[in-house]
């Protein structure tokens, strides 16, 4: 897998790995496998016993520099909907700019490594400035002082 996975400065290469190998190598050599997809294509297709349909977790290849992660379309399920929710980001056109984080290359050559813990999070806050429907299930004296209307929202 090291030789697969050398990079050179004059050529590009295109490497195409299957789901359990991708499991399998980005566990013991993540980090060249981020450095491989630098200047390289890497190519994610599901098993080939994979005979329902169904889908693998994208993650591992987007997490690594992945460029094509094969998916099944005749399936449904989670897996499906992050990919969708993934390329949605782009007005669903199918393809998403890599995240600068996968292309840095820090001090002493290092690269970003998926195993380590991320020191950041992000919070999503939601304002609704404007609710519309409830009226029309309630008269307007209805509610008093004391029993105000219990409202929620869920996003997804």
């Amino acid at each position: 897998m090291k030789e697969a996975l050398k990079v050179e400065l004059d050529k590009v290469r295109r490497l195409s790995l299957s789901e359990q190998a991708l499991e399998k190598y980005a566990e013991s050599h993540g980090t060249d496998i981020v450095r491989f997809t630098q200047r390289n294509i890497l190519r994610v297709y599901p098993k080939g016993t994979r005979f329902n349909s169904s889908n693998y977790k994208p993650q591992i290849g987007w997490l690594h520099g992945a460029q094509m992660v094969a998916f099944n379309m005749q399936g449904y399920g989670r897996y499906l909907w992050l990919m969708q929710g993934m390329f949605r980001a782009n007005g669903g056109c199918g393809y998403v700019k890599k995240p600068d984080i996968l292309m840095n290359i820090g001090p002493n050559n290092q690269v970003f490594d998926p195993k380590t813990e991320s020191p950041f999070k992000k919070t999503l806050k939601v304002k609704v400035y404007m609710g519309d429907g409830w009226h029309m299930n309630f008269k307007q004296t209805h509610f008093d002082l004391y029993s105000p209307p219990d409202f929620y929202t869920r996003v997804s």
